[in-house]
């Protein structure tokens, strides 16, 4: 589905039915903030090993549903604001390294206004 298509499907029956129907895809080719505005899916593309940085999700976010993915064969690294993902083991973090190859994948939730948590990981390194 193409952005245009998806635009037409969310000022029909607005953001949230759009975001199950189709969810926001956005592709980051260079180091750049990750957008935590919206549920989305961000494929991280960058022809060499990327630099993000991921913002604690707000009061207005609780509840936003944050998917990263490798959509090349380099090491991403995301750098969370203040520690503050957590993934069940001891205290908070903020590194967070994808594989270097396509497919990795991140899930993060936002438990509070402060707070990210792992929902599921396929090879990412968190520190």
């Amino acid at each position: 589905m193409t952005a245009d298509e998806r635009q037409t499907i969310e000022n029909i029956l607005g953001p949230q039915i759009a975001d199950c129907l189709a969810p926001n895809i956005v592709t980051l080719a260079a180091d750049a903030a990750i957008p935590i505005n919206r549920d989305v899916l961000v494929n991280l593309t960058k022809g060499s090993a990327g630099a993000y940085t991921l913002a604690v999700p707000g009061a207005g976010n609780i509840g936003r549903r944050i998917v990263l993915m490798i959509g090349t064969d380099f090491a991403h690294v995301v750098t969370a604001a203040s520690t503050s993902v957590n993934d069940g083991t001891t205290g908070g973090h903020g590194t967070l390294t994808g594989p270097a190859f396509i497919g990795g994948t991140l899930t993060l939730v936002a438990r509070t206004a402060a707070l990210w948590q792992v929902r599921s990981n396929q090879l990412w390194v968190i520190t």
